[in-house]
């Protein structure tokens, strides 16, 4: 599953952003802001999905979709909730063309940092000098 999301951000960083990223050992700072959205697999396995992207990532993707060059921390959350639905949807759609179907629920702000969870795995892809992370568990 989590090779869907990680295909579905390149998708998104390549066609929607106008730039490349790779996935790299790079990480995050702890400041990140980090999203969560669960999906639900056709056998009825539950699992979270953790979006976690550096404030300079996420205020530059802000910039390029709503042309705000000096967001809010609000604004910044509500990016980073879309931003998180429109990945893991295109994931969904992926999933879908290869015979594995999930549905997915609403996104959410997680409060904590990103160290702080527990995840089964994870993906990091470095955008320039930034980072997104995909983290996953199955709940």
């Amino acid at each position: 599953m989590i090779n869907y999301i990680t295909t579905a951000s390149e998708n998104f960083f390549q066609h929607q952003i106008g730039t490349t990223c790779a996935i790299s050992e790079m990480s995050t700072q702890e400041s990140a802001h980090v999203a969560y959205i669960d999906i639900r697999s056709s056998a009825n396995r539950l699992y979270r999905v953790y979006i976690a992207m550096d404030e300079p990532l996420l205020a530059h993707i802000t910039e390029l979709f709503l042309g705000e060059d000096a967001p809010d921390e609000q604004t910044l959350q509500e990016m980073l909730l879309e931003t998180t639905n429109m990945v893991v949807g295109s994931a969904k759609v992926l999933a879908e063309d290869s015979g594995s179907a999930f549905s997915i629920e609403t996104p959410f702000i997680e409060t904590s940092a990103l160290s702080a969870v527990a995840y089964d795995d994870k993906r990091i892809l470095s955008i320039k000098d930034n980072a997104m992370i995909i983290a996953l568990k199955e709940l």
